[in-house]
C-alpha cells in the first residue's frame, strides 16, 4: 500500500474534518436527498458525513430562537414549537449521521424519516398498552418493567421493517432498528419536556429553566440509550443466522434490556453516576464495534479498500488554499453560533423577572424541611389534651341565654417543648376541650410570629407541618414511585447581575470576534480568487 496505517488514519481524520465543514453544491444536496430513490442503487457512496452537522446547527438555532421568544414574551403559543424542537435537535442529526455513514445507496433519507415517525409511534403504542395492562408502583420493579417492555416494543416494529424491506446488510438493519429507537426517543423527549416544563406551572408560566435542563439532559442521553439499544437488536437479527433459534440473538436482546434497566434504576449520588457511565461505555463500545465492522465488511464487498485509502490521502493533500480558508470560515461560523446559542440558553435559564419557579425535592422529608425553614419540631406533642386548670394565654367567651352569663368557649394555652413555645387552641365545653389549631412561636428575619400547623397530603398519607414557608408554595405534587416532590414556589429575587453582564459581554465579544475573522477570511478569499484569475 505504501502508506502506514497511522498516515491513513491522519489523512482520514483531516479529510473527514474538512469535508464536514466545506461548502456544498446543489448537486451534493440533490445526491443525498435522492439517494435510494433512483433506479441506480448499486455501489457505494464516496461522500463523507456532512448533512448531520447542518441539521444540528439549524435545529439548534430554531430551538434557541423559539425558547428565547418564549422566555421574553411568555407567550404560551410557543410552547409546542419549543417542545417539538427540543425533542429532535439532538436525535434527528444523530440518525442522519448514522445514515450518512451507511456506505451503500439503497436506502433513502425519506424512508428513514418514515421509519422514525411510524416505527417510533408503533413502539410507543405497544409500550403504553403493556403499561396499562401491567401497572407497577415499586420503583425497582418499574425499572425492570420499562427495560423489558420498551425494548420488546421497539424490537417488534424494527424487525418488522427489516423483514418488509428485505434487508440483509447488518449495517442497514442496525440503521433501521436505530431509527425506530430514535422515533421512540423523540416521543419520550417531547413528552418529558412538555410534562415537566409545563404541568406544574400551567396557571402561572412555562418553566423555561426546566425546559433548558431537560433539553440538554435528554439530548445528550439520546446518544447512548434507545437508539443504540434497539440498533444492536436489529444488527444481531441480520448478522446471526436463524436468529430466533440462536442464543446469541436473544442474548443481545437481554443485553439491551439490561442496559435499559440499569439506566432507569432508582439510585442516587455517585452510584447513579457510576451506573450511567458504565451503561454509556458498554452501549457505546458495542455500537462502535457494530458500525466499524459492518462498514468494513460492506466496503470490502464493493471496492478495493487499499485504493480507497490511497485516494483519501491524495484528496486530503490536494485541498487547495481557497478550500482551507472556506472551511475555516464555515468552522468559525459554526463555533460562534454554538457559543451564542449556549449563552442565549443560559440567559433563558436565569431567573430574571420570574414570579414562580419549579423546585424538585428528592423526598417528602426534604419538602417538609423546606416548609419548616429547616427547623426541627420533633419534640412537639401532637396529642396534648386541654388542661382546664392550666393557664390560658387567650380566652373567648359567648353569652349563654339560658344561664344569663358569659361562658368560656375558646382558649389558647401555651406549652413549651424543647426550644419552642407551642400555642394550642381548643373549643371548650365545660371541662372538655376539642383541639382546633396548633402554632409554634418562631423568629424569622428578626420578627417573632406564630406559624400554624397544617396538613399536607402525600398520596394516602397526611402529615402535619408547621407552615413557615407555606405561603411561598403555590402548588405541589408527590410522586409515589420515586418518592420525590415537585413544587411551584415563589421565585427568589434575582441577584446575579454580574453573571448576566458577563453573559452579555461574552456574547458581544463572540459576535465581534466572529465578524472580524469572517471579514478577514472573506478578504483573503477574494485575493486568492483574483490571483487565480491572473
Amino acid at each position: 500500500m505504501g502508506k502506514s496505517k497511522s498516515a491513513i488514519a491522519r489523512a482520514k481524520f483531516v479529510y473527514f474534518f474538512k469535508e464536514t465543514f466545506r461548502a456544498r453544491s446543489k448537486a451534493e444536496y440533490r445526491e443525498i436527498f435522492s439517494r435510494g430513490l433512483t433506479d441506480d442503487t448499486t455501489g457505494i457512496s464516496g461522500a463523507f458525513p456532512w448533512l448531520y452537522v447542518r441539521a444540528f446547527f439549524a435545529l439548534l438555532i430554531l430551538f434557541t430562537v423559539n425558547t428565547l421568544v418564549l422566555r421574553l414574551t411568555k407567550n404560551d403559543l410557543y410552547i409546542p414549537s419549543v417542545t417539538f424542537l427540543g425533542g429532535i435537535t439532538f436525535t434527528v442529526p444523530f440518525i442522519i449521521l448514522i445514515y450518512e455513514m451507511y456506505p451503500k445507496r439503497d436506502i433513502s433519507l425519506f424512508l428513514i424519516i418514515a421509519i422514525l415517525v411510524g416505527g417510533g409511534t408503533v413502539a410507543g403504542l405497544i409500550s403504553q398498552v403493556v403499561y396499562g395492562l401491567l401497572p407497577v408502583k415499586n420503583p425497582w420493579l418499574s425499572a425492570v418493567e420499562a427495560g423489558v417492555t420498551e425494548e420488546l416494543a421497539k424490537a417488534v416494529p424494527a424487525l418488522l421493517m427489516i423483514t418488509v424491506l428485505k434487508q440483509k446488510n447488518p449495517y442497514a438493519c442496525f440503521l433501521i432498528a436505530a431509527t425506530v429507537g430514535a422515533g421512540f426517543s423523540v416521543i419520550e423527549d417531547m413528552g418529558y419536556i412538555f410534562y415537566y416544563s409545563d404541568k406544574y406551572i400551567a396557571f402561572y408560566s412555562s418553566d423555561i429553566q426546566a425546559t433548558v435542563a431537560l433539553f440538554v439532559d435528554r439530548g445528550f442521553s439520546s446518544f447512548c440509550t434507545h437508539i443504540l439499544w434497539t440498533g444492536a437488536i436489529g444488527w444481531a437479527y441480520s448478522y446471526i443466522k436463524n436468529p430466533f433459534r440462536s442464543f446469541s440473538f436473544f442474548f443481545m436482546i437481554l443485553v439491551s434490556m439490561g442496559l435499559h434497566i440499569c439506566w432507569d434504576l432508582p439510585i442516587d449520588g455517585w452510584w447513579q453516576v457510576l451506573d450511567i457511565v458504565c451503561c454509556v461505555i458498554v452501549a457505546g463500545g458495542i455500537s462502535i464495534a457494530i458500525v466499524h465492522l459492518s462498514r468494513v465488511k460492506t466496503l470490502a464487498a464493493e471496492t478495493d479498500l487499499t485504493a480507497f485509502n490511497e485516494d483519501i490521502i491524495k484528496r486530503a493533500k490536494e485541498m487547495g488554499e481557497r478550500m482551507r480558508f472556506t472551511n475555516a470560515a464555515n468552522l468559525t461560523f459554526s463555533l460562534a453560533e454554538t457559543v451564542l446559542a449556549v449563552l442565549a440558553l443560559l440567559f433563558c435559564a436565569m431567573p430574571i423577572g420570574m414570579d414562580y419557579e419549579q423546585v424538585e425535592f428528592d423526598s417528602k422529608e426534604d419538602f417538609i424541611s423546606y416548609l419548616q425553614n429547616g427547623l426541627d419540631f420533633s419534640e412537639y406533642d401532637g396529642d396534648r389534651a386541654y388542661n382546664p386548670d392550666g393557664q390560658n394565654f387567650e380566652e373567648r367567651r359567648v353569652f349563654d341565654e339560658d344561664k344569663g352569663q358569659l361562658i368560656l368557649s375558646y382558649v389558647v394555652q401555651i406549652q413549651k417543648y424543647g426550644a419552642y413555645n407551642y400555642y394550642y387552641g381548643y373549643y371548650v365545653d365545660g371541662d372538655e376541650g376539642t383541639l382546633d389549631t396548633v402554632a409554634v412561636e418562631v423568629e424569622i428575619n428578626d420578627v417573632t410570629s406564630r406559624r400554624y400547623r397544617n396538613e399536607y397530603e402525600f398520596d394516602s398519607e397526611k402529615v402535619g407541618v408547621f407552615d413557615i414557608n407555606g405561603e411561598e408554595v403555590r402548588f405541589y405534587s408527590y410522586n409515589p414511585a420515586g418518592g420525590t416532590v415537585t413544587a411551584v414556589t415563589t421565585a427568589e429575587e434575582f441577584e446575579g447581575y454580574d453573571l448576566l453582564i458577563a453573559i452579555c459581554a461574552a456574547g458581544c465579544a463572540v459576535t465581534l470576534g466572529c465578524t472580524v475573522i469572517l471579514t478577514s477570511l472573506r478578504i483573503k478569499l477574494r485575493r486568492i480568487k483574483d490571483e487565480e484569475r491572473q
